[in-house]
């Protein structure tokens, strides 16, 4: 049995969309893009050639329009499009570090270095909300770790091991800040940011006076008997919908996939980049996260397997190894008092270590702190790392008082 299957594309651009015709032809609108320039072209389908799978990704492919590889105009497009509402001027360049690249964006020239790491799956965009304000007190340099974003994606099969992961991130994260003439700056991580923050605290000290966890992943440690409490179905399911494999499915299917079931995370950014609610059309936020992990080879999540066990816990957790972080680096943490990530770890270490200075709960918040509650967000982050003129504003209160 044979039917066949009209595919209209734009030549102008990358995207697609298919569309079954059985009995009719029907007409539809690539309302996605800008420059019409389409074309069609009949296609003969033998269907005893579809498999099971085939079936499974056409249907996740019904929610998003069929697309082609994403070109580094694309990305460079999508990040563009993201970082459309910052109102303060800003230099995005590519680092050079060894053969890699790294992306990187500056932004403000207030005071002391702020070097702003994101989580898994996310990239610079992400910062989107907090980058003016940021300028305002720092001289802000946000960047996509190597595997994620556009910067470079190392051959997975050259990283083994949880310490070629770190060593990875760390090594290039020093070499980028000696680049840029950076000796003594503040680093800020969220998520795995964070854990790249905490493993690049232990192996080079000397480059940091503050490092600040944003809801930090991998602290805690797995309790041993954490699976045999989890029932059957939640275990098959969380094996199934992990985090790597969901982002290979949208890697796969495009950004609509991630308006329909990341909706959560989209309305965060809705006072900036709206979408309708009530279709899966995407936005600028959806499709700036498919464009930051839509790139082949998928280093990112391959250094993410190494460094993390089923379930979502870390393959070596930070809580035994924060202590080891010298003295002379000042630590402090924000979490979502809602999040899924467990906050009483950085209570506990506080009272182990004189070095965390503050572990702050952020009120009507979640995992996404930088995103839930901005306002509370910032003011904990200049109680963490109070700004140069904060500084020299207290001093002269203090002495006024004198």
């Amino acid at each position: 049995m044979f039917f066949y299957r009209t595919i209209t594309y734009c030549d102008s651009c990358t995207y697609i969309k298919s569309l079954n015709n059985y009995n009719n032809n029907n007409n539809f609108n690539l309302k996605n893009c800008n420059n019409r320039n389409f074309s069609s072209s009949r296609v003969k389908i033998d269907t005893q050639s579809i498999t099971s799978s085939d079936i499974m990704m056409g249907y996740f492919k019904s929610f998003s329009p069929w697309r082609l590889s994403p070109s580094k105009l694309d990305m460079e497009t999508a990040e563009k499009r993201i970082l459309s509402n910052i109102k303060t001027p800003y230099e995005q360049k590519f680092v050079k570090v060894g053969d890699y690249e790294i992306n990187t964006i500056k932004i403000g020239d207030k005071g002391e270095p702020l070097v702003l790491i994101h989580g898994f799956g996310a990239g610079i965009g992400l910062w989107c909300c907090n980058l003016d304000f940021l300028a305002k007190h720092y001289t802000v340099y946000a960047i996509d770790l190597l595997g994620f974003g556009r910067s470079s994606r190392p051959d997975p099969e050259l990283i083994k091991s949880i310490d070629d992961a770190e060593k990875l991130w760390c090594d290039s994260i020093y070499e980028w800040s000696k680049e840029l003439g950076l000796k003594k700056f503040n680093l800020v991580g969220h998520s795995l940011g964070g854990y790249v923050a905490a493993t690049y605290s232990m192996r080079y000290p000397e480059t940091l006076k503050h490092t600040l966890l944003l809801d930090c992943w991998g602290i805690s440690v797995k309790p041993i008997d954490y699976e045999q409490n989890m029932t059957f179905t939640r275990r098959m399911l969380t094996k199934m919908l992990s985090i790597d494999i969901s982002l290979s499915i949208v890697r796969k299917v495009g950004p609509k996939l991630v308006t329909k079931f990341r909706r959560d995370l989209l309305t965060k950014f809705q006072h900036v980049h709206p979408i309708d609610m009530a279709d899966n059309s995407e936005n600028i936020v959806s499709d700036y996260i498919y464009h930051s992990n839509s790139v082949e080879p998928a280093t990112g999540e391959h250094l993410f397997r190494l460094v993390s066990l089923p379930f979502g816990w870390a393959a070596n957790p930070l809580l035994p190894r924060i202590p080891s972080i010298d003295p002379s680096v000042d630590i402090s943490f924000i979490y979502g008092e809602q999040s899924w990530i467990d906050s009483r770890p950085g209570f506990q270490l506080q009272q182990e270590m004189p070095n965390i200075k503050h572990v702050h709960l952020l009120k009507n918040a979640g995992h996404h702190v930088y995103a839930d509650n901005i306002p509370d967000f910032h003011d904990y982050i200049i109680k963490s790392i109070p700004p140069i003129n904060r500084i020299i504003e207290d001093n002269n209160n203090n002495n006024n008082k004198i």
